[in-house]
């Protein structure tokens, strides 16, 4: 069966290279610090808002979305 998760290492990567930090990406998406931890390293799932924000900030086409967003696992 396949899960999809984000894809961690690349997820912080388009960070750093956009200019974002933890906190300032937490704050710019209304979450907390933790929060915004958990998802990028799921333990929870990011709202469709939240990843149609986040790929505005890091100006993302449909291809990088999907692999950072929608990486999968096959279990």
């Amino acid at each position: 069966m396949q899960k999809t998760r984000v894809n961690t290492e690349g997820f912080q990567n388009l960070m750093r290279r956009n200019g974002f930090t933890l906190e300032t990406l937490s704050e710019e998406l209304k979450l907390s610090r933790t929060g915004l931890f958990n998802k990028i390293h799921n333990k929870t799932e990011f709202k469709a808002s939240e990843m149609a924000k986040i790929s505005v900030l890091f100006k993302m086409n449909k291809s990088e979305k999907d692999k950072i967003f929608f990486a999968v696992d096959v279990e």
